[in-house]
């Protein structure tokens, strides 16, 4: 690997944080910059071991940001990060046999249809309605499919976190990225710590991008901190519609 090469994963490391921070979804700028970056022989589960390694730290300081500010609904957040943790656990451990070519159209379904989702509804996310009152069983039961796929492949978890408590927990979109960011650094370390027993994560590239991630993250929770609800909801919809671009992009051209 050249400087070079190493210097594109430090910057690309720097903007996953600012993009976790601020909305989620930063797994797809950092996961496809070591696909390209890493020799090609690089089996993908140290692939995905490296990439949360490299994450980990940014989305907890990042979390923290928020939850300074916005006290979490503990017992909602408890419940979904330990449904989470199980699903995890699962899908770390079948992450060397999963196929992206199988996964890669459901999510792109899935980033199309919470994007317009949001986007018809402008009062999504404004404000708290209920503090998790709308839907408080169904959290913890998505947070188990939330974690089995963050386990597996990650990208874009985080903003699956921040929808699933905006429209079914029905909280507003800085509460509700605070406790995605934390539930979604519960995963990583379950996920790390499984790979990482089997040798897929590749510590003297990860720590560099570690440092990179959290600069990235601490400065995208104060920007969102200092814009409100409004902000982060435009943010949402500019990365999923990203996001949905990218991954057709992957589909269809396979790049």
């Amino acid at each position: 690997m050249t400087s070079w090469v190493f210097a594109g994963l430090v910057l690309a490391a720097f903007m996953a944080g600012w993009v976790n921070a601020v909305v989620g979804g930063g797994g797809l700028i950092m996961l496809p910059s070591l696909l390209v970056g890493l020799p090609t022989e690089t089996p993908v589960a140290t692939i995905v071991g490296t990439n949360k390694t490299a994450q980990v730290v940014g989305n907890l300081t990042a979390g923290v940001g928020y939850l300074r500010k916005q006290r979490p609904d503990w017992r909602m957040f408890l419940s979904a990060a330990g449904m989470a943790v199980i699903g995890a656990v699962i899908g770390a451990r079948i992450v060397t046999y999963m196929s992206r070519a199988v996964y890669t159209p459901i999510l792109l379904i899935v980033l199309v249809v919470i994007g317009i989702y949001t986007w018809r509804r402008p009062a999504l996310g404004v404000s708290s309605h209920g503090e998790g009152g709308k839907h408080p069983l169904l959290v913890p039961i998505i947070g188990l499919f939330l974690g089995c796929y963050d386990g597996a492949i990650g990208p874009g978890v985080g903003t699956f976190w921040v929808l699933t408590y905006v429209a079914v927990g029905g909280y507003s979109f800085l509460k509700a990225s605070g406790m995605a960011k934390i539930c979604n650094t519960v995963t990583n370390l379950v996920t790390i710590t499984t790979l990482a027993i089997h040798g897929h994560v590749w510590w003297h590239v990860a720590w560099p991008l570690v440092i990179a991630n959290v600069v990235g993250g601490f400065i995208g929770a104060r920007t969102a901190m200092k814009h409100g609800n409004g902000f982060v909801r435009t943010m949402f919809l500019i990365i999923t519609s990203v996001l949905a671009v990218r991954m057709l992009v992957q589909l269809i051209w396979g790049v």
